[in-house]
């Protein structure tokens, strides 16, 4: 399985007026006729927060995806949805693809719900371990979520993303701070093998 994340950089008239409106519109009416799947979601915290949305999807294959894509183009609903989007958009789509690792759960859908997503670098040679690692991580009690290598991106085969959701942020710190023996066993056979950490970026469920 892969998650296509498709983030779009929109006006701040947009992001504070009607975007998410429309996007539900579109989720709703568009998306069932396409046979599109996913979420919306906003970031709260990295690079662009408040005007960066990611509409993020789960497929069995990239080819999946594309033929999903390509049936879009030939629907009118869509064609009118995706105007409507791209004149509140400043920049977009930047496309990223990762496989999932599992064990995973599917993708939260939750509106309002939180999901964190820390990145890690791994050189080439360690790759299999850090693989082995994540799927390790993926069995860890108390999480929700997915983990992930990237597939399409910046540093491909080399960045894997550790993601969990939650209901707000206060939980996500208390979980990092318990004192769990598995989890703290985990991390640090992870930070013993990792290069560098990366960026850690939050989104809300639209």
């Amino acid at each position: 399985m892969i998650e296509v994340r498709s983030s779009y950089v929109v006006t701040m008239a947009a992001a504070e007026g009607d975007l998410v409106d429309v996007w539900r519109e579109g989720k709703e009416g568009v998306w069932p006729q396409a046979g599109w799947n996913g979420r919306i979601q906003q970031m709260l915290h990295g690079h662009a927060q408040q005007s960066l949305f990611v509409w993020s999807s789960e497929w069995d294959s990239l080819s999946d995806w594309e033929a999903a894509m390509a049936r879009a183009r030939s629907l009118p609903p869509h064609v009118e949805w995706s105007q409507a989007i791209d004149s509140r958009c400043l920049y977009g789509p930047k496309v990223e693809v990762f496989t999932i690792l599992e064990p995973s759960e599917p993708l939260d859908t939750t509106p309002g719900r939180l999901e964190v997503r820390s990145a890690y670098t791994v050189r080439t040679e360690r790759r299999e371990s850090a693989r082995a690692l994540m799927c390790r991580a993926g069995a860890l009690a108390g999480w929700s979520g997915q983990n992930q290598e990237v597939l399409i991106g910046g540093n491909a085969e080399s960045n894997f993303v550790w993601s969990s959701t939650w209901a707000g942020l206060s939980d996500w710190e208390q979980a990092m701070g318990a004192d769990d023996d598995e989890l703290e066993g985990w991390f640090a056979d992870w930070v013993a093998l990792v290069d560098r950490g990366g960026t850690r970026e939050i989104f809300r469920n639209q």
